[in-house]
C-alpha cells in the first residue's frame, strides 16, 4: 500500500480535470468484455497491471504491452476510448486530455488516419454518453525515428478540428535525449500545435533543461525531478511552465521511494503551477479520486489545494478561453470555492 487512506474523504463526486492520462495504459475490463473477452477481475489485474513497485521505468513500460496488443483494430480503439471516458466520468472528471502514440496501433494493418478515425469515433460516443469533454494529445516517441515522429505532427494538424488539441514527446527519457526530435517539434510550433513533453521523470534536471530549450513545451509531463535544482525550479516558475504531476506513478516506477518523499507538496508550496494526474488508470491501477485521498493522507491537502490545482489544470489546458471559463466555473461551484 503506497499510503493508508483510511479516514480520508471520498472525492469521487467532486469535479476534476485530468491532463495526463494514457489511453494504452488505461484499458478497462468493460472494454475487453465488449470486445468479446470475458476476462475476470483477477486475471485482468494479472495481465494488465504492473507491480506496485517496478524496478525501473522500462519495467513499467513493458507492462503496457498486453494493452497495446489488444488495441490494434478499429473496434478496439473506439471501444477503449468510449469506455475510458465512461470511467473518467465515474471518477468525477469533467475534462480530460487523453494521450496516445498512433504509430503503436498499426500492427493490425491500420493506417494512421484509420487509427484516428477509430479513436475519435470512441471519443464522440463517450462524450455523448457521459457529458464530459475530452481532447486528444498525439505522442511522438523518443525511440522512434524523427521522420516517423514528423508524421505524428502532420497527423495532429490534420485532425486538430476533430478532437486533437496538442502533441506530446513521450517514451524512454533516460535512453533517448530529446535533441533528436528538435526538428519534429519545430514543425509542431510552425503549425501552432500546443506542445507538452515528458521530462524530469526517468532523468534529472539536465533532461528538463534540454526539453525546455529544444522542445519548448507549454507543459511538462511529470517534471518532478526539477526538485533536485533550486535554479531550475525558479526557472520553471518564472516561465509559467505547468507540471502534469503523477505522484503514484512516480513511486510505482521507483523515482521516489514512498509518498512522503514525493516532492509534489513542496512544489505546490513553492507556488509552481501543477496539476494532479493518474498517468495510467489500469497499469497503476488508479483513479484520480484515490490519488486525491493519498494526497490528503500524506500531506493534509484539503479543498483549497485541490481546487487550486484543478483551476491551474484548466488554465493550462489546450482549450479556447471560453471553454476554460466554463470549466473553471464548474470547478468553483463543485468545490465550494
Amino acid at each position: 500500500m503506497l499510503v493508508d487512506v483510511t479516514g480520508t474523504p471520498d472525492f469521487t463526486a467532486r469535479p476534476k480535470v485530468e491532463l495526463h492520462v494514457h489511453l494504452d495504459c488505461s484499458l478497462t475490463r468493460r472494454a475487453l468484455h465488449r470486445l468479446g473477452n470475458p476476462i475476470g477481475e483477477a486475471e485482468f489485474r494479472r495481465v494488465f497491471t504492473a507491480p506496485e513497485r517496478c524496478d525501473s521505468l522500462m519495467d513499467y513500460l513493458r507492462a503496457i504491452g498486453p494493452s497495446c496488443e489488444a488495441l490494434q483494430t478499429a473496434p478496439a480503439l473506439a471501444i477503449a476510448m468510449d469506455e475510458l471516458l465512461r470511467a473518467l466520468a465515474d471518477d468525477g472528471v469533467i475534462y480530460a486530455e487523453i494521450r496516445f502514440a498512433p504509430h503503436t496501433h498499426q500492427r493490425g494493418g491500420l493506417g494512421l488516419d484509420q487509427v484516428m478515425a477509430a479513436v475519435t469515433e470512441g471519443l464522440a460516443e463517450g462524450e455523448a454518453a457521459t457529458g464530459i469533454k475530452a481532447g486528444l494529445l498525439l505522442c511522438a516517441l523518443r525511440d522512434y525515428p524523427p521522420d516517423e515522429n514528423l508524421k505524428v505532427i502532420e497527423l495532429a494538424h490534420r485532425w486538430r478540428d476533430r478532437g486533437v488539441v496538442g502533441v506530446d514527446l513521450a517514451g524512454d527519457e533516460a535512453g533517448h535525449p530529446a535533441a533528436a526530435n528538435r526538428r519534429v517539434f519545430d514543425r509542431a510550433h510552425e503549425l501552432s500545435l500546443p506542445v507538452t513533453a515528458h521530462a524530469g521523470e526517468a532523468a534529472g534536471p539536465d533532461s528538463l533543461r534540454e526539453v525546455m530549450a529544444l522542445i519548448a513545451p507549454a507543459r511538462i509531463g511529470h517534471g518532478v525531478r526539477a526538485i533536485e535544482s533550486d535554479d531550475l525550479l525558479a526557472e520553471i516558475k518564472a516561465r509559467n511552465l505547468h507540471l502534469e504531476v503523477c505522484p503514484s506513478s512516480n513511486i510505482q516506477v521507483g523515482v521516489f521511494g514512498d509518498y512522503a518523499s514525493h516532492p509534489v507538496d513542496r512544489m505546490s508550496r513553492r507556488g509552481l503551477s501543477l496539476s494532479i494526474n493518474t498517468d495510467a488508470r489500469t497499469v497503476a491501477p488508479l483513479t484520480l479520486s484515490l490519488e486525491y485521498r493519498r494526497l490528503s493522507a500524506a500531506f493534509g491537502w484539503q479543498t483549497g489545494e485541490f481546487l487550486a490545482h484543478n483551476l491551474e489544470a484548466v488554465r493550462h489546458a489546450f482549450l479556447p478561453e471560453e471553454a476554460k471559463a466554463g470549466l473553471g466555473a464548474r470547478l468553483i461551484e463543485g468545490w465550494g470555492g
